[in-house]
């Protein structure tokens, strides 16, 4: 089966809101998505029986979004926790 790829773009994100929206149309998650860390775990998981491979784009275009910077690094480790986990997850990183 040929990897789905899914590009989610976090550059003009200006809140963390924002950025789980963003994770939430990319991923086709359910309207429960909790939008936090811990859900996005979860989510990832749980759609792992799916080849995809992520890219994350991040290359901050204002203040605000640069602000997120931070919170954007925790998204992504989270991304590289469930590519230490599941086999079907692979994820690309552009800033």
């Amino acid at each position: 089966m040929e990897n789905k790829l899914i590009e989610i773009d976090f550059s003009n994100c200006k809140y963390i809101g924002s950025v789980h929206k963003e994770i939430k149309e990319k991923l086709e998650l359910p309207e429960w998505y909790g939008e936090n860390l811990d859900a996005l775990w979860d989510a990832l998981i749980g759609i792992a029986q799916t080849p995809i491979i992520v890219k994350i784009i991040f290359k901050p275009q204002t203040i605000s979004s640069k602000k997120l910077t931070p919170y954007i690094n925790e998204v992504i480790n989270v991304f590289n926790e469930a590519v230490e986990k599941c086999n079907e997850i692979n994820v690309i990183i552009e800033r």
